[in-house]
């Protein structure tokens, strides 16, 4: 979807309305749960939302409007027109509750295909008990064409099954193991981008039993399990520690960081062997002493790299960077390692953007499982912090394009 224009949301008669720049989606909320979709020049085609559509109810603080003494007594002033962000908020919240409680409760701690949740959820009412036990296996369940050819009634009549087989069935290792592993992620890291490689990653008996020996999993310790470059470079002790950082649950920060790290590592000494990190503080002192490094030499392969257009158009004071040589220019005023990130921002991972105020800053965004660009990194210049009203700015600008709830 392009993203020039912010997305606009309704929600009327028990249906919630998207408009974007290029058409219109139409869900119809509990039990119909039907969506379509139509594009400017073609017919209604119906779809399986990917984007967030449940979400925690937090109700917006009032705000007292005044009002104007007049000679007929007290009238009150006119109400402000709703932001974008506050349109879709109030749509979702109210396509929320028209979902029945116990439903909207279980799906909201999902991050992405949730709409698929609800599907199975309808189909067999026990799903909904499975979902508490094994969120991260029922997640993929509901979201079995992500994994397999087959239909929503086999994956109905498979949910009745054991959870080892369900596992099998899906492509995993069938074992109870297997089940017990995946127990341990928890709802808010179960997504499609980590599951399907952690399938691969699985069928590593040795590895298996490391996860096994966690006390839970989440969206970091996957992301490192899965690619099998990290893996090598990391100790069971280091996961230990990553399973344990709240913030991991959604974003894979360790991961991210330890590439660039490695990256930077080889690019400086090329002759030397994988370095293999003990715990975070090692990969962050490693990250910062190669990074200095990185920053003296010139990369000729920069050069070479082509960017797309970034999704999100920027405004006065948040400038995308759309070339390798800004990015470098970027790294080298910020004093950071961001020109590391080209070949990231060429396969559209991540986008990268000069924040002019209230601070100068570097933000780097990434999409979400939501299929929404978040805040990937935002620091001032050598990775310092950045103040909470740049943060905040920042955030209310990403809102104002986000499609998911």
């Amino acid at each position: 979807m392009p993203a020039d224009r912010a997305p606009g949301f309704r929600f009327k008669e028990g249906k919630l309305y998207v408009f974007t720049e290029d058409g219109v989606m139409i869900l119809e909320t509990w039990p119909v749960l039907r969506a379509i979709r139509k594009y400017e020049g073609r017919s209604w085609q119906e779809f399986t939302p990917t984007f967030r559509v449940v979400q925690p109810y937090r109700p917006r603080r009032a705000k007292i409007s005044p009002q104007l003494e007049l000679d007929l007594g007290p009238v009150a002033a006119k109400l402000p027109e709703l932001s974008p962000a506050q349109q879709r908020k109030r749509a979702f919240d109210r396509f929320r509750f028209s979902l029945p409680r116990a439903i909207a409760a279980r799906v909201e701690k999902f991050q992405s295909r949730q709409w698929a949740l609800l599907r199975l959820f309808k189909a067999r009412a026990e799903t909904l008990e499975f979902a508490q036990q094994n969120p991260a296996l029922c997640f993929a369940l509901a979201n079995f064409r992500c994994f397999i050819q087959a239909s929503l009634d086999d994956a109905v009549g498979m949910s009745a099954c054991r959870q080892r087989d369900i596992a099998g069935w899906l492509g995993f290792p069938p074992t109870e193991g297997t089940a017990r592993i995946l127990a341990k992620l928890k709802p808010e890291s179960a997504s499609v981008e980590l599951l399907d490689p952690l399938r691969d990653a699985l069928q590593d008996a040795g590895f298996a039993r490391t996860l096994a020996h966690l006390p839970e999993l989440n969206a970091g310790v996957v992301a490192i399990a899965a690619n099998p470059e990290l893996r090598a470079a990391v100790t069971p002790k280091l996961l230990h520690e990553v399973a344990g950082i709240p913030s991991e649950k959604y974003l894979a920060d360790t991961a991210t960081l330890i590439r660039d790290t490695l990256r930077m590592f080889f690019r400086v000494n090329p002759q030397r062997s994988r370095p293999q990190f003990q715990s975070l503080a090692r990969v962050r002192e490693m990250h910062d002493d190669v990074s200095v490094q990185y920053l003296r030499i010139e990369d000729p392969s920069l050069v070479a790299f082509r960017f797309p257009r970034p999704p999100l158009r920027g405004t006065t004071d948040i400038v995308p960077i759309c070339t390798a040589e800004e990015l470098v220019a970027e790294g080298r005023e910020q004093s950071n390692c961001v020109a590391t990130y080209a070949e990231r921002v060429q396969s559209r991972q991540t986008f990268i953007y000069r924040v002019l105020k209230p601070e100068r800053a570097t933000l780097s965004i990434v999409r979400g499982p939501d299929g929404d660009w978040r805040i990937g990194e935002l620091q001032r210049r050598a990775n310092s912090g950045i103040s909470d009203l740049t943060r905040h700015l920042v955030q209310s600008w990403l809102d104002e394009h986000a499609l998911s709830a």
